[in-house]
C-alpha cells in the first residue's frame, strides 16, 4: 500500500499543485486552524512548544505567498474563483475577534493566563498580520494574473496532471470519458427512483421539481444552531442502537458533532470529519454547517451524518486505528476510493438499516448518491472537457437538493481537488459489486455482518488491493463448505 501510494503521489507531482495552491477546501490557514485545536497545552513545556510553533505563522505565510510567485512565473496559477472564496475566508478570519479567532482556540483550553495573553498578542503581532500580508499579495498582485479557465487542461501538462490525481484519489486507473459517461448513466438511473417517491409525494417525475419541492418543504425546521445540532444528534442515537445487527465490530472511540467555524461555515462548508487522536482520548468529530439556520434544509441531513460519522467515516477510520495489528504507517495512507467509497455505501446502508425518518430524508439520500453521480459528470466536464464555472454550477442545480450557497463552494472544490470528487460513486460501486458477488457464491452463508467487517479489517487500502482481499476470503469460504 505504500509503495502504492508514493507510486501515485510521485506522479502526480506533474501538477505541481504546490505552485497554484489557493484552496478554500483545505487551504495551509485551514489546516493551521484545525491544527490549533489539537495543538498540547496544560503543562510547561507544552506551552513553551506552542509558542515556539506558533511564532513561525508568518514563515509559513511567505512561504506560500513565494511558491506563488514561482507559480506565476513558471505558468501555473489558481482559477480566479479560487482565489475569491480564499480571500472571503481571509476577511472573516481577519474581522473575527481574537478571543474567537481560530488560532486562540488552544489557549482556551489551558488555564494559565500568562499563556493566554501571550497567544492573544502572538494572534495580534504575528497571525493576523501574516494572513493580512497574504490576502493583501492575493487581492492587489495575484488575482489580477489567476487563471480564466476553472479546469486543469489549462496549466502546463495539464491532461496528464488530470489522469495521474484520478488514479491518486480513486487508486484505479479509468479514462476521463468513462468516469463522465458512468455518471450520465447512474443519473438516468437515480432520476427513475427519484420519481417513484415523487410521483406519489408530489405528482411529478421530474428529478429536479421533485428535489426542488422536497428542499422548500424541508426549510424553516431549524430555528437555531441547537436544532440542527439536536436534529444530528438523535440521528446518530438511532444509528448506534443498530450498529451490532450489521457489524461485528465497532470502534471504541465515540464520534460526536461540532458546528464549523464561522469563516467556514459562512464560505460553503458542507461537512467534515476529523478523525480521533491515537491515543482514543479526544473523540472523532463531524464538523456541520450551522450558518443561517432558518434557511438550511434537513432534507440531507442525515444521509451527511450517516457518510461523515456512523457507519461511513468515523467507523471506518476509527476502526483502523483501534487495529494494532495493522501498520502504523498504514493510517496514514488514505485514499478517497476506498474512504469515500465506504462513506457513500454508508448513506445507501443506512436506507437498509431503515434509519431515514421519512421520504423528504430518504429524497436527501437520493440527492446525495445523485450529487456523486453528478461529480462524476461535473469533474471531468471542468477538467477535461474544458466546462466554465456556470455550467457546472446549472448541472448540480438541475440535478441535486443543494442550497446555492453549498453548490458554490462544491465547484470550487472541485476546480482545486480535481479527481477526488470521482472517487465517490467508483469506490461505493466497487463495494457494491464486491457484496453481489459474495451474496451470489455464499448464498445461504453470506452474512452481512461479516461481509462489512471484511470490507474494514485492513483500512484504507487500494480498491484493487479491497477486490483481491475479498476474492481471497471468498476462496476460503467456499474450501470451508
Amino acid at each position: 500500500m505504500l509503495k502504492e501510494t508514493l507510486a501515485a503521489n510521485q506522479a502526480s507531482r506533474i501538477c505541481r499543485e504546490e505552485l497554484w495552491d489557493v484552496n478554500p477546501v483545505s487551504g495551509w490557514y485551514s489546516n493551521l486552524a484545525m491544527i490549533a485545536e489539537k495543538q498540547p497545552v496544560g503543562t510547561p513545556v507544552y506551552r513553551q512548544q506552542a509558542l515556539t510553533r506558533w511564532r513561525t505563522f508568518g514563515k509559513a505565510a511567505d512561504d506560500q505567498i513565494n511558491n506563488l510567485k514561482l507559480g506565476l512565473q513558471l505558468g501555473y496559477t489558481a482559477p480566479k474563483p479560487a482565489v475569491k472564496r480564499v480571500l472571503m475566508q481571509l476577511s472573516i478570519i481577519l474581522n473575527t475577534p481574537i478571543e474567537e479567532s481560530p488560532y486562540f482556540a488552544f489557549a482556551l483550553r489551558d488555564d494559565e493566563p500568562v499563556f493566554r495573553g501571550q497567544i492573544k498578542d502572538l494572534v495580534k503581532t504575528v497571525i493576523h498580520p501574516a494572513i493580512q500580508k497574504y490576502a493583501d499579495y492575493l487581492e492587489k498582485e495575484y488575482l489580477p494574473l489567476a487563471r480564466e479557465e476553472i479546469g486543469v487542461w489549462a496549466i502546463p501538462s495539464g491532461a496528464e496532471c488530470y489522469r495521474a490525481k484520478i488514479k491518486q484519489e480513486t487508486t484505479l486507473s479509468v479514462k476521463p470519458k468513462e468516469i463522465h459517461e458512468l455518471g450520465l448513466k447512474t443519473m438516468q438511473d437515480l432520476s427513475k427512483e427519484v420519481g417513484d417517491i415523487g410521483f406519489k409525494k408530489y405528482a411529478s417525475r421530474d428529478m429536479a421539481y421533485i428535489f426542488q419541492r422536497a428542499k422548500e418543504e424541508s426549510q424553516n425546521y431549524f430555528s437555531s444552531e441547537q436544532d440542527i445540532l439536536d436534529y444530528n444528534f438523535a440521528a446518530l442515537k438511532r444509528v448506534q442502537a443498530l450498529i451490532p445487527t450489521w457489524f461485528g465490530k465497532a470502534p471504541k472511540a465515540e464520534g460526536t458533532i461540532r458546528p464549523y467555524p464561522e469563516y467556514r461555515a459562512k464560505t460553503g462548508a458542507s461537512g467534515e470529519y476529523y478523525p480521533p487522536n491515537d491515543a482514543g482520548t479526544e473523540p472523532g468529530i463531524f464538523y456541520i454547517n450551522t450558518f443561517d439556520p432558518k434557511n438550511l434544509g434537513r432534507i440531507d441531513q442525515e444521509a451527511t451524518l450517516f457518510h461523515e460519522l456512523i457507519p461511513g467515516h468515523h467507523f471506518q477510520i476509527a476502526l483502523h486505528y483501534e487495529n494494532h495489528s495493522l501498520p502504523t504507517v498504514s493510517r496514514y495512507l488514505f485514499n478517497s476510493g476506498f474512504g469515500e467509497g465506504w462513506a457513500l455505501y454508508a448513506e445507501r446502508l443506512a436506507d437498509e438499516m431503515g434509519l431515514y425518518l421519512d421520504d423528504i430524508s430518504r429524497l436527501g439520500m437520493l440527492s446525495s448518491e445523485a450529487l456523486r453521480s453528478a461529480r462524476l459528470v461535473v469533474d471531468t466536464g471542468i477538467h477535461a472537457f474544458h466546462w466554465s464555472r456556470e455550467q457546472a454550477v446549472d448541472y448540480l442545480k438541475q440535478h441535486t437538493a443543494l442550497s446555492g450557497n453549498i453548490i458554490d463552494g462544491e465547484v470550487d472544490r472541485y476546480i482545486m481537488l480535481p479527481g477526488q470528487a470521482t472517487a465517490y460513486m467508483l469506490g461505493k460501486n466497487t463495494i457494491v459489486d464486491l457484496r453481489n458477488q459474495a451474496k451470489a457464491q455464499l448464498g445461504p452463508h453470506f452474512e452481512i455482518r461479516e461481509f462489512h467487517d471484511q470490507v474494514l479489517k485492513n483500512g484504507a487500502i487500494s480498491l484493487p488491493m479491497l477486490q483481491e482481499q475479498i476474492k481471497e476470503w471468498l476462496r476460503t469460504k467456499n474450501n470451508d463448505y
